[in-house]
């Protein structure tokens, strides 16, 4: 398992998120026209202790058709990850931490997005 699926599992088996969202939690683009949804992928690397440990950074963005509901499921978001050290369906993570988060509306869309920043630092498993 990789971090990518470590964090759709663990945003697709929270009942606090999918009850906004159902299944529509994407890795990569979302489809069009898919609201309440969530996407998330890698926007930033670190590499720590010789490559052993890793710290990649994750947008997670939040979308509703309002500025509350957008907010709300941010929140939502905010909560589960802040300060989270546990292993997600076999994958340790030694440390989860929320760096921050915005919100806008989306040009030519009537959605309103809110993006949240999340560190993740766990060790890497396969190390040659």
């Amino acid at each position: 398992m990789d971090i990518f699926e470590a964090i759709g599992y663990k945003l697709l088996n929270t009942t606090e998120i999918t009850d906004t969202t159902g299944t529509r939690i994407y890795h990569g683009m979302r489809p069009e026209g898919s609201a309440p949804c969530i996407n998330y992928f890698e926007v930033g690397y670190v590499p720590l202790h010789r490559g052993v440990v890793e710290a990649p950074r994750y947008q997670i963005s939040c979308r509703a058709a309002t500025p509350g509901a957008a907010q709300d499921l941010a929140r939502k978001v905010c909560v589960l990850f802040h300060n989270m050290r546990e292993s997600v369906n076999g994958f340790d993570i030694q440390s989860a931490t929320v760096e921050g988060k915005l919100m806008f509306r989306e040009d030519g869309t009537n959605l309103y997005h809110v993006p949240v920043d999340v560190r993740f630092i766990y060790e890497e498993s396969e190390v040659n």
